[in-house]
């Protein structure tokens, strides 16, 4: 994240040519009345619109049935789109009775989950609950990672206006909504994907560090409504929220350096501003924050290892999967482990990276441009460094020097951040320099410097431009898609469902959470894909095994009527299931749906059933 130190007056109120005529001088509003008119605003949002159908065209024709994703995240996500749904019904007394959005046992029963944990992406799914409702978890989820760039490239032009002329900001917003970050989110992680935070927050700091603290009401509506922005990315991601604030203290401390003046002329209203905003953001957050800290299952170690989620040095340069350029399926930069093409969102180009460079040194001692240009390089700069994690790796080549991350892991916090995914701050960045070369190109009266300013901003967004994504189908049994269930399981079932959610980066498997969500969360399942703790303060990723999952992991099944199957039976019964369903054809069943199922009945002195695509086993009646 990078925020510019304002203009002098004098330079804030110049006016230069372009090539459409006058234009405001960074700093300025267009036009006399120093507003760009909603119409063009308009314009801007159905362009973006029209580029996302484009990038996301392949979900258009069937929103309810595929996703975009190389994980099965999606599942996670689509669960908790429902599960708001739900309760939002049952606070109506039409749901399944389940009433706290953030905590709930309709999983992993019957130990239940910590939302405020997870990336139950509240702020998301309340306000998509008609189109769930409506239309299905699926589409709502779908339709959520169709808005990020959207919303994510609209934040960011708003704050880039504040320094350029529209057209110029537009292209900055556009560079940041259609990074490869965002899209590359998208794929799996709509909590990191859906990222207006980062600018607006920039927006905020800079208008209190631009704000006299006289106007002292201004300061505090600006506070307000800063808090509002952080108080809502809560129910997002405190992810994004917990890096953004990293990049703002590094902000910060780079302006305290490069600009120390108008810093300390601003400090006074940033500290009263920033102090709104935190009261206003816990006011909103508590609900998110009193779960967390007070609700059982929370994790209690960092949630993933260090030295692993770390960007390389050459992922700047590499394209990535889903570019105009078609890198591969998988990067071909080594890594400490595999990682989910989602996670590769660091790609920039040599004509994007030439194009800033060129840009830092033609106007770092610019009487105009030079605050701003020094800031926000060394802030990307910074900020890009530390999405390296510890170690620095170049090529997958471990330097020997001590990375300045390595401080960030010995914050309580802040030690849950995977460091690549801090190369958004470093994108905003990078998006501000490209709008600042546009906007210099313009003002320079040399219409050949124009053309080549505009010509390598264009051909650095072409090169990063995702193109169409592939999508992929969410398997769902005909059981849950005709209403099936409802004529065979009692609503509130405590349910076993097979193949069980599982915690790995690969499609397909943690469908079965897709399934539940699509029921309208009819039944309880004691399967699950989420970040828990354990008594011995560790940290899980799924439901644990029971017996019968051990039972399913041996070469071959035992007969139903051995002691193991009879234990494992019992074991079931014990946490209150009711039922088992094992869905034939689906993807991660160790074993033939049917065989499963036999074994279960035959266990039970029970006879099993097959409705549409699932085998049925009622427990109730077992001996």
């Amino acid at each position: 994240m990078s925020i510019p130190a304002p203009l002098p007056a004098a330079e804030d109120a110049a006016v230069t040519r372009s090539a459409a005529g006058p234009a405001p001088a960074p700093g300025t509003r267009a036009g006399h009345s120093g507003r760009t008119p909603i119409r063009s605003w308009l314009l801007y949002t159905l362009v973006l619109v029209m580029a996302s159908l484009t990038v996301y065209g392949g979900l258009i024709g069937a929103p309810a049935t595929r996703v975009f994703a190389e994980n099965d995240d999606t599942s996670l996500f689509i669960w908790w789109f429902a599960h708001a749904a739900d309760v939002t019904l049952s606070w109506l007394g039409l749901g399944s009775g389940e009433r706290d959005f953030l905590y709930t046992h309709a999983m992993n029963h019957p130990d239940g989950v910590n939302g405020a944990w997870n990336t139950s992406v509240l702020g998301l799914a309340l306000p998509m609950v008609p189109v769930t409702l409506l239309a299905g978890p699926v589409v709502s989820f779908n339709l959520a990672i169709m808005a990020s760039p959207v919303v994510s490239a609209l934040a960011a032009a708003v704050f880039v206006r504040r320094f350029t002329a529209f057209g110029p900001a537009c292209l900055g917003g556009f560079a940041y909504g259609f990074s490869t970050y965002v899209v590359s989110q998208s794929a799996g992680h709509l909590n990191l994907a859906f990222a207006p935070f980062p600018p607006l927050v920039a927006l905020g700091v800079h208008l209190l560090l631009d704000t006299g603290i006289r106007r002292r009401r201004r300061v505090l509506a600006i506070g307000a409504l800063l808090g509002l922005v952080i108080g809502w990315q809560f129910f997002i991601s405190s992810e994004l929220l917990a890096g953004t604030f990293l990049a703002t203290v590094v902000l910060l401390a780079v302006r305290a350096l490069l600009t120390w003046r108008r810093f300390l002329a601003g400090l006074r209203s940033l500290v009263l501003g920033g102090a709104t905003a935190v009261v206003v953001a816990c006011l909103v957050g508590t609900p998110l924050l009193v779960t967390m800290f007070t609700h059982p299952a929370a994790p209690g170690a960092a949630i993933r290892p260090h030295g692993v989620w770390n960007a390389d040095v050459f992922d700047a340069v590499v394209p990535g999967p889903y570019t105009l350029l078609g890198g591969a399926p998988e990067t071909p930069i080594p890594r400490a482990l595999p990682l989910d093409p989602a996670e590769i969102g660091g790609y920039f180009g040599l004509v994007w990276i030439g194009l800033a460079v060129v840009t830092c040194v033609a106007l770092w001692s610019h009487p105009r441009w030079k605050a701003p240009v020094r800031v926000t390089a060394v802030t990307g700069l910074l900020m890009w460094l530390l999405s390296m994690g510890a170690p620095l790796r170049v090529w997958g080549q471990e330097l020997p020097s001590t990375a300045p991350f390595r401080l960030v892991e010995l914050v309580p916090v802040l030690q849950n951040v995977l460091p690549m995914r801090l190369v958004v701050h470093a994108t905003l960045a990078m998006s501000l320099l490209l709008a600042f070369a546009v906007q210099a190109a313009l003002d320079s009266g040399n219409r050949r410097l124009r053309f080549a300013g505009v010509g390598a901003a264009l051909l650095a967004l072409v090169l990063v431009f995702p193109g169409s994504v592939p999508t992929r189908p969410v398997y769902v049994p005909e059981f849950f898609t005709s209403g099936a269930y409802r004529e065979v399981l009692p609503e509130g079932s405590v349910t076993k469902v097979l193949p069980a959610p599982m915690a790995a980066a690969q499609p397909h498997t943690a469908e079965a959470m897709a399934w539940q969500a699509v029921s309208g969360m009819h039944y309880v399942d004691t399967g699950g894909y989420f970040i828990g703790g354990t008594d011995d303060g560790g940290v899980v990723y799924s439901a644990p095994d029971d017996a019968l999952d051990r039972i399913l992991e041996e070469e071959a099944l035992p007969a139903g009527d051995s002691a193991e199957v009879r234990a494992a039976l019992v074991e079931l019964r014990s946490e209150g299931v009711e039922y088992l369903l094992v869905a034939d054809n689906a993807w991660y069943l160790s074993h033939p749906a049917e065989d499963v199922a036999r074994m279960v009945a035959e266990a039970a002195g029970l006879s099993y059933h097959k409705v549409d695509g699932v085998f049925l086993v009622d427990l109730t009646d077992a001996e």
